[in-house]
């Protein structure tokens, strides 16, 4: 039976914890809650737990006197710091001691949601490298850094060239790439080989916040600037001093921040919004787009001045059907990586499914079929195989390849025909009609190769509409 990770929320706000509780034990955590540090301490001499999410302010100790308690007593535990005011002297301290990450509140559910996928996977990354240290020469060309595999072929190995080139200076970054290629993965490498490895590395996902604030994400704000700031910000730049930025999805931002970013970046200085002091920053700026920005900006979608500046390198990351010769290295991956989580024996693909993935598409790349194959996991047949009906039906019945074969369900999983076998549904008014809006969103994904952000404007929907849609469709690009 798969083991639930274990987290314990350390918060004196309830109704923050609560929230907490039921965001992570909907998505298959095992939760505790507390509001002490002190008692938290207590609960982690007689629990073992994965992750500790804990607010840096707590009534009875402070964020690094808890770090230093909490890892003398379990020092596997990775510890994410969550807090309204964060004082970014306290930040570096935490990050270099070993904290993994820290988040401003108030806390966006998804963002939060990758962090933990994020941290997971990474410290799984780096017990495999300390048990496995000879198997890379082996198994050739390969490095594995968050979930991010470089494979065999020749457009993999120049990408990994093109990062040991650029990562050791301080040169801005433009990452272009389809959804789902490992543009934030990439650009981890690209940090972890400069001279800033050991300060922060930030990311956010500049589609995923509004317009109206993103400027505060960036460069924080004053204590009352405008509707609803009840305190004091300090922005991802000032929070990265000495690190990285990372800004996805950048064609997002609005032309006002797209300026004050230009700004940042010539000038090597902020000003909070609402604030009146330049504050002077030192970070490095990789940017990733999943469209043609230089296109963009000559159509005035993006300012062309700071496009100019960002991109001093431009590295392209090439489609994963632009590269099957690495399909089977990323298949084993994800396999050993899923079969380890869910503490069971790695499984095999049948042939007919290892023909179906070298003839689909993969429209969402990577990030896709790490999906298919965990999702695959779950659905192994019991002579620990994954046959064709294994997979999501959002494949399976892609235009691409093997519809014949689709029609006709196997016999290895008799649970998993009921509950995808769309044919076998309820034919019920509100299931017909949801069946038909989930496949017009597939095929405008497809056609837009899975760019939320045309999606949503092509079905004349909101951008977070889209993502709830997706939600309740269980596709996850």
């Amino acid at each position: 039976m798969e083991r639930k990770r274990k987290i314990l929320v350390v918060d004196c706000q309830l109704s923050s914890c609560e929230r907490l509780r039921k965001l992570l034990t909907v998505n298959n955590f095992e939760v505790e809650t507390t509001g002490y540090g002190q008692k938290a301490l207590q609960i982690i001499q007689d629990v073992k737990f994965d992750l500790i999410l804990c607010d840096y302010r707590l009534p009875d100790l402070e964020g690094n006197e808890f770090f230093e308690k909490a890892s003398a007593i379990q020092s596997k535990a990775l510890i994410i710091f969550i807090s309204s005011e964060i004082n970014l002297r306290n930040v570096v301290s935490l990050v270099r001691k070993g904290a993994y990450s820290y988040l401003a509140k108030p806390l966006n559910p998804n963002e939060l949601l990758e962090i933990i996928e994020e941290a997971f996977s990474s410290g799984e990354s780096l017990k495999s490298k300390e048990q496995c240290a000879g198997e890379k020469e082996q198994k050739g060309h390969q490095s594995t850094l968050q979930n991010f595999v470089v494979g065999r072929s020749k457009s993999a190995l120049n990408v990994l060239k093109q990062v040991k080139r650029v990562g050791p200076t301080n040169y801005s970054v433009i990452i272009e790439g389809e959804t789902g290629t490992g543009k934030e993965s990439l650009a981890r490498m690209i940090h972890n080989e400069s001279p800033r490895k050991n300060m922060p590395f930030i990311a956010i996902d500049c589609g995923s916040i509004s317009k109206e604030i993103s400027g505060s994400e960036l460069f924080g704000h004053e204590k009352g600037s405008f509707t609803g700031a009840v305190s004091k910000k300090t922005g991802l730049f000032e929070l990265a001093e000495g690190g990285t930025v990372f800004l996805d999805e950048i064609a997002n931002l609005s032309l006002e921040t797209q300026m004050a970013l230009l700004r940042a970046l010539q000038e090597k200085v902020i000003r909070k919004i609402g604030g009146t002091k330049e504050i002077p920053v030192n970070v490095r700026i990789i940017a990733a787009t999943n469209e043609n920005l230089q296109e963009k900006a000559e159509g005035r979608g993006f300012r062309d001045d700071l496009f100019f500046r960002l991109s001093e390198f431009v590295l392209k990351v090439p489609a994963l059907r632009e590269r099957k010769l690495d399909l089977p290295l990323f298949i084993d991956y994800f396999l050993e990586h899923t079969a380890a989580e869910l503490e069971r024996p790695i499984p095999v693909l049948s042939e007919e499914v290892k023909e179906y993935f070298q003839e689909y598409s993969w429209p969402g790349n990577i990030r896709e079929l790490k999906n298919v194959i965990r999702r695959a996991c779950l659905f192994v047949a019991n002579d620990n195989c994954i046959y064709l009906d294994a997979l999501p039906a959002s494949v399976l019945r892609s235009e691409n390849t093997f519809s014949d074969k689709v029609d006709a369900p196997s016999p290895h999983n008799e649970s998993f025909q009921n509950s995808s076998n769309i044919q076998n549904e309820s034919a019920d008014l509100k299931s017909t009609a949801f069946h038909a809006e989930s496949k017009k969103i597939i095929e405008v994904l497809r056609q837009v190769h899975f760019n939320k952000t045309k999606a949503a404007e092509m079905l004349n929907i909101h951008r977070k509409t889209l993502y709830t849609k997706l939600k309740m469709m269980d596709i996850q690009y």
